[in-house]
């Protein structure tokens, strides 16, 4: 359904857009209640909206690139009671008038994202406002575990900054941090005293810079702390965000996009958002939206694009899901390897667990229905050209009708070319012993065949690789590879105590982890969030998402 997102600015309002979004619903406002323009304070105190960060609310409008509608909080909560009753100078009726507005500009609408997770209070006003207007109220964090889901808020790539502090053990120095820097010390306070570990007591609030649905990010420039409580033990602090702006969340090359996504690139045009440096300073907007006709006189790398339709349903064109196996011991890796995917433009579910094996990962694909799966591990990196090279690939098998049950993308042996190559790509060969499962595709056929073989006769003491190479010996795996290949094992990264993906590694000429660094600065000195949590002394257990659940050993 489409759906109009009630926005604080905060973590919880945009993490539900995302809900909302990938259960299939389609953002088309934003909306948001302020203060009035002579209040003494940003910082109202309200019982139903967070008011602090309202004046920047309007750029994450600009970020996704959506209607925004506003409304002055004109009431106050005149009735305090769990339960709700029209009111008059309600602040409840400010909300009333909003989502009228939205309505009456947007006739189609018929859902509204709140970000609600344990207020009542506010849940049951939003919803009385939902009926009087036949709108569905749309919660997905309502009554969530609160560590779970601000762990989860965490990965799934939402940042957001501390701007208000209200709690014990929390101060001015919190002010401005990230929620995955902050997560130690909010974690370590709500095992000690009780906090609210997403807030929900009032302890912090946030702001949102970056989300997967933002087109463009905010970057501030300009912030004052306001003493809105001086109390000695738990003083009341906000920022007051007084400038920023906007920068294009991924600029990329025009040539490099249409080569990775395997496309005509006449198709592609500029965007209304042209960067005038790389370094992201305030974009201009352009004048001429047609093909590149006009932009002959700049530098490609400057353009922010906008493809005819989103660059990961060309990129996914190959496989229909991509699996990263991630140990959650090896600190680090996992948000180096969500960047790097962000940056390609491809969606991953990072399969995060304490002992992950390829066999709980086959059998995900089958309970799922995922005809074909790309599965790699966690410290590679990718050919620029990769997503072209196994479409050339696949479209190679398919016009020789060749049946398979694996691909290898990423393998470190340097002699996966001695078979004769497939008369219809040059880089495909038959399998001989692609050791390494750097990457790999697989259909779903060769998924059953492999879970089957395995439940029965998995050896632990031998290496996966090795036991793959013996099926394909004996002609009981269809499998073939690409080489030279285009996904390998970074060991100079992550040292290992085997060199054959370092000799393999030279033969890589356009290393997207090296091109990805010019645009993700932090990539050089990657450092998890998450990694400081796992050490905390306040996390004593392992969260249900990291769980072996049935692993086969």
């Amino acid at each position: 359904m489409k759906v109009v997102a009630l926005v604080s600015g905060g973590k919880d309002s945009t993490y539900n857009m995302m809900k909302c979004v990938e259960d299939g619903h389609e953002i088309i406002a934003l909306a948001h209640a302020h203060p009035p323009e002579d209040a003494a304070h940003e910082e109202l105190d309200s019982y139903l909206f967070q008011t602090v960060g309202s004046s920047a609310v309007a750029t994450i409008a600009e970020c996704m690139d959506l209607p925004f509608y506003l409304q002055v909080i004109a009431g106050s909560a005149v009735t305090q009671t769990l339960d709700y009753e029209l009111t008059k100078d309600d602040e409840t009726e400010d909300l009333f008038a909003l989502l009228s507005n939205v309505k009456k500009h947007h006739p189609d609408v018929a859902g509204v994202s709140v970000g609600a997770i344990f207020s009542s209070y506010q849940a049951n006003r939003v919803q009385h406002v939902c009926d009087r207007l036949g709108l569905k109220m749309l919660a997905y964090l309502w009554h969530r575990e609160q560590v779970e889901l601000l762990q989860e808020m965490v990965r799934s790539g939402v940042e957001a900054i501390l701007i208000k502090v209200a709690a014990f053990g929390l101060g001015k120095n919190e002010l401005g941090n990230t929620l995955g820097q902050a997560m130690p010390k909010l974690l370590s306070l709500s095992e000690k005293y009780g906090i609210h570990a997403c807030g929900e007591g009032g302890e912090y609030e946030s702001f949102t810079l970056d989300c997967p649905l933002f087109k463009r990010r905010i970057v501030i420039d300009e912030v004052e702390t306001v003493t809105h409580s001086p109390d000695t033990y738990s003083p009341v602090l906000y920022l007051k965000l007084k400038t920023l702006h906007t920068v294009p969340n991924l600029v990329i090359s025009l040539t490099w996009i249409a080569k990775i996504c395997f496309i005509d690139s006449s198709h592609l045009t500029t965007s209304r958002y042209v960067a005038s440096s790389v370094a992201g300073s305030a974009p201009r907007v352009a004048t001429d939206h047609s093909p590149t006709a006009d932009s002959a006189n700049v530098d490609v790398n400057e353009l922010s694009l906008q493809l005819p339709r989103p660059a990961h349903e060309y990129a996914l064109a190959f496989t229909d899901h991509i699996y990263c196996m991630n140990e959650m011991n090896k600190l680090g890796r996992k948000g180096r390897m969500q960047e790097l995917f962000n940056f390609l433009h491809l969606r991953v579910e990072m399969f995060s667990r304490k002992h992950p094996t390829h066999i709980d990962i086959w059998r995900d694909m089958i309970n799922s229905g995922y005809d074909r799966a790309l599965i790699v591990e966690d410290d590679i990196d990718f050919e620029l050209d990769s997503v072209a090279v196994i479409n050339q690939a696949l479209s190679a098998l398919n016009s020789t009708s060749a049946d398979w049950d694996i691909l290898y993308v990423g393998h470190c042996s340097m002699e996966e070319n001695q078979r004769k190559a497939n008369t219809a790509y040059s880089r495909l060969h038959k399998s001989t012993h692609p050791f390494c499962t750097s990457g790999y595709l697989l259909s779903r056929n060769g998924a059953k065949k492999l879970f089957a073989y395995f439940i029965e006769h998995y050896q632990q003491a031998r290496a996966l690789d090795v036991q793959l190479v013996a099926l394909i010996k004996r002609k009981l795996l269809k499998s073939y590879s690409v080489y030279p290949p285009v996904v390998y094992q970074r060991r100079d990264l992550y040292p290992s105590d085997d060199g054959l993906e370092l000799k393999i590694a030279k033969k890589m000429k356009n290393s997207a982890w090296n091109e990805a660094l010019a645009f993700v600065p932090r990539l050089a000195n990657w450092v998890d969030p998450l990694d400081s949590v796992y050490l905390h002394p306040a996390f004593k257990h392992i969260p249900s998402w990291m769980e072996d659940g049935n692993t086969v050993n």
